[in-house]
């Protein structure tokens, strides 16, 4: 017989001890009819004569009557001592797909044909696959120097105190202390001085703009974004009904006298402040002084994602704009995917006042309620414990390593070819082509050799970029990152 699936559930057979047709006509059509309609296919175990005389409230005679006359018609096979099972010469036997046609036709309903044009915008261009860990694929940390060794000590413990935890349903605004190392690694490194009472445990980044949206954005609000800037943003604002407003980013971030110009009278402006996605370019100061400004006077909210700014390479970290904020307009948003793991899915948003992260945390509970907590309680004492500001400390040395070596690499093999612009801050940095190429045609050719280059005019909104392409260098060995430059190489000679 094989390998043994496991028993199935026969919910689908229905007997009525009324007039007509016998019990035993019944339960004999019946199956029949689930293996024609793929019910029952080849190889399922069926349940005993016993359990399902039981079940369906009917003689175990008439089971196993039946049972042996569909044995005997080659649908059913029988094995001693491991049950009853059903056949695999069956497999031609069931329906196809297609529906018949004629006065005689299927009466099983046709299931609606799934219109893709029909999707709301911020859905139509989304991606849900597996990432691959290729290079230069962005923002993938580098996950064999991650140190498992004290998270499987700190994880291991956690699950010992489990009992301790509270494993009903808790507060959705978070595990408080987490909430609370947050604030304190939050004070010491990004100059945000804020109270656990201000923190909401969220999925990601993901959720935490789309929460964002939803809270604070009405039908047909402006709404600036950075221009290029990170498609998720774009998503969560075309999702609930806000106008996206594109500002072009300068050399000096977001360029915010054209967005006043523009578009003055937006409800939110969603910035990366601290290293800009993709350009990479630090927000200057009297930029951060008169966006704050305005948003104060014009009551608009602002959106800091400060996704990977504990990797700075250059000088002390610049304070979060957030922490600049004396009226309240700016919310915070903070991940551990980028610095840990990806797959943790832990961020945080930190609001200018308790009552507001409140507001947001009765919102996140009509969408999913709390986030694990048992993953939160490993990561709040992986942070308390110093695990996770050596972590920091360590990998900041090994990305600025990777990226001077990519850099080497680059001017290397492909002088004249790519020119590669450093960051002082991040995990990836933007390397021009010259003009005439097409960076989404290289971009697919080196795709098709596992390299992933992403061009930046992928993230434009409306301003038309230059010839670029964005390259993820944190995640990769020296190795696997030379191997890549000389397909990148081949694939730009094959363009001179």
């Amino acid at each position: 017989m094989g390998k043994i699936t496991p028993q199935i559930l026969v919910t689908f057979i229905n007997i009525r001890k009324t007039k007509g047709n016998t019990i035993h006509q019944q339960l004999y059509e019946q199956l029949k009819k689930a293996i024609h309609e793929g019910m029952l296919t080849p190889g399922e175990r069926l349940p005993s004569s016993r359990e399902l005389s039981a079940e369906l409230k009917i003689s175990r005679n008439a089971v196993l009557q039946v049972f042996e006359q569909l044995i005997m018609e080659g649908f059913f096979e029988g094995k001693t001592g491991s049950g009853t099972f059903v056949g695999k010469s069956v497999a031609g036997f069931s329906r196809s797909k297609s529906r018949r046609a004629g006065p005689n036709a299927d009466t099983t309903p046709i299931i609606r044909q799934f219109n893709h044009a029909g999707l709301n915008n911020a859905f139509r261009h989304s991606n849900n696959a597996t990432e691959p860990m290729l290079p230069f694929q962005q923002s993938v940390p580098l996950i064999s120097e991650f140190p498992f060794a004290a998270w499987g000590r700190v994880g291991a413990a956690v699950h010992r105190k489990m009992h301790l935890l509270h494993l009903a349903y808790d507060d959705v605004q978070g595990y408080f202390p987490l909430r609370k190392a947050i604030a304190d690694h939050l004070r010491i490194s990004r100059s945000i001085k804020c109270d656990p009472g201000q923190i909401l445990i969220v999925n990601g980044t993901r959720q935490a703009l789309h929460l964002a949206a939803e809270m604070l954005i009405n039908k047909g609000d402006q709404c600036w974004i950075e221009d290029p800037g990170y498609p998720g943003a774009v998503s969560a604002v075309e999702r609930f009904g806000g106008q996206v407003c594109p500002v072009p980013v300068i050399s000096t971030g977001p360029d915010i006298d054209f967005a006043i110009a523009h578009y003055p009278k937006a409800k939110l402006a969603y910035v990366t402040p601290s290293h800009q996605f993709p350009m990479g370019n630090t927000m200057a100061l009297s930029e951060r002084i008169k966006l704050l400004n305005w948003a104060q006077e014009h009551q608009m909210w602002i959106i800091e994602d400060d996704y990977d700014s504990e990797f700075r390479y250059d000088g002390r970290p610049i304070p979060a704009l957030q922490g600049m904020d004396k009226h309240g307009s700016v919310i915070y948003s903070g991940t551990f995917s980028k610095v840990l793991l990806p797959a943790i899915r832990l961020g945080y948003l930190v609001f200018p006042s308790e009552a507001m992260a409140r507001r947001f945390a009765n919102g996140k509970s009509i969408i999913d309620g709390q986030c694990n907590v048992v993953t939160q309680a490993i990561v709040s004492d992986f942070i308390t414990q110093g695990h996770f500001s050596r972590h920091i400390r360590r990998m900041k040395l090994l990305y600025k390593k990777n990226q001077d070596e990519l850099v080497a690499l680059i001017k290397r093999h492909l002088k004249d070819q790519l020119v590669p612009v450093p960051v002082e801050a991040g995990m990836h940095f933007i390397a021009w082509l010259p003009e005439g190429l097409d960076a989404g045609i290289i971009a697919n050719e080196a795709l098709q050799q596992n390299v992933i280059v992403h061009p930046v005019s992928q993230y434009s909104i409306s301003t038309i970029q230059r010839n670029g392409l964005l390259l993820g260098f944190a995640g990769f060995s020296f190795k696997e990152m030379e191997t890549a430059v000389l397909i990148l190489k081949n694939v730009l000679d094959n363009h001179k």
